[in-house]
């Protein structure tokens, strides 16, 4: 088995909020795949599988705080391919497929997660938004523009 433990990832603060999981229980990972989104007082960061397998249990469920080492996931590496990636997992591999492209600034945006979220949910790709805020910021209303809602 392999812990995914949550590393410290600013020098202000141990603690990190669960904003998103692209998997679920049971999902076959690859090494490198996407888990999780957590944020800090400073920053979103990914959290990815340092190994192959099946998504054994998830132990800290999305919008609960967790300390720096603590145990946010058991990956069974001997775990099968069930077939079964988390279908945010899917979306968000065929998105970055397709902005395999060169790009001009890293493919991290700036937005708050909620935002993140919606684009997410709406289909939106964030770099497709043109943010009409205040110095170029992404508001909501330029997502649900971009969803054609």
């Amino acid at each position: 088995m392999h812990d995914v433990t949550l590393p410290k990832l600013s020098d202000d603060t141990d603690e990190s909020l669960i904003v998103l999981w692209f998997v679920d229980e049971g999902d076959y990972v690859e090494e490198g795949d996407v888990l999780c989104e957590v944020q800090t007082e400073k920053a979103v960061s990914e959290i990815r599988a340092e190994t192959s397998g099946a998504v054994k249990k998830i132990h800290v469920k999305r919008g609960d705080s967790a300390k720096a080492g603590t145990l946010l996931a058991v990956i069974d590496p001997k775990g099968q391919a069930a077939g079964n990636k988390g279908t945010a997992e899917k979306v968000h591999l065929e998105q970055a497929k397709e902005t395999d492209a060169p790009q001009e600034t890293a493919s991290f945006t700036r937005i708050s997660p909620r935002l993140r979220h919606l684009a997410k949910e709406l289909g939106v790709k964030l770099e497709d938004v043109k943010g009409t805020g205040k110095g170029g910021a992404i508001i909501e209303q330029d997502i649900r523009d971009e969803a054609g809602l």
